[in-house]
């Protein structure tokens, strides 16, 4: 048994999708997770989409854009963390050269149930 996983007062829940989209040029990628224990209840969400449009000139791959943010609630001792990383790069394929945007994001929702954990919970202002 994993350290720290009690089947008894765990739920967990996952679900898996693939997609494809844009005519058949591009996928979609969604991973969520849902787990309940005593502590909190937290959803985690990652999608990861691409897109690939055929061009004629290689322009350099650019540096990705990343968005973070972060935020919580001591009312009702919700935290919430979002991330997006989104760029470009270049690949040939069958002697084309092919432009592959892509998006990643990730989120993260936590519903703490006890305030004791809060205490614990080191911070860090930003």
């Amino acid at each position: 048994m994993i350290e720290g996983f009690n089947k008894e007062t765990t739920m967990r829940d996952v679900l898996h999708k693939t997609k494809e989209m844009v005519q058949g040029r591009g996928k979609v990628v969604i991973l969520a997770e849902h787990a309940e224990d005593k502590q909190c209840v937290s959803d985690v969400r990652k999608k990861f989409m691409y897109v690939a449009k055929e061009v004629d000139e290689d322009k350099g791959t650019a540096t990705p854009v990343v968005h973070i943010e972060k935020s919580f609630d001591s009312k009702t001792r919700d935290e919430f963390f979002y991330m997006r990383v989104r760029g470009f790069f270049h690949v040939y394929r069958n002697r084309r050269l092919v432009k592959i945007g892509y998006s990643h994001t990730l989120r993260i929702r936590l519903h703490w149930k006890t305030k004791s954990n809060l205490a614990n919970k080191p911070v860090t202002i930003v």
